[in-house]
């Protein structure tokens, strides 16, 4: 996904990436960061008492 503006001005990146549990959290935004991207926001979303459990997302951002 890319936003910004026209007239030949850089773009920035983002992806967001879904952490299934917390203890990869942090070896996720490792990852991440190695490769040149640098985490923007994290969200912790669900509940921990369902079956479903809960989700972490980090969105990272590369460029301009």
């Amino acid at each position: 996904m890319y936003f910004g503006f026209k007239g030949g001005a850089r773009l920035k990146e983002w992806k967001c990436v879904l952490v299934g549990h917390h203890d990869n959290v942090g070896k996720t935004i490792e990852e991440w960061e190695r490769a040149g991207w640098r985490l923007h926001t994290y969200v912790c979303a669900g509940n921990a008492t369902s079956a479903m459990g809960t989700n972490h997302y980090l969105l990272f951002e590369k460029g301009a």
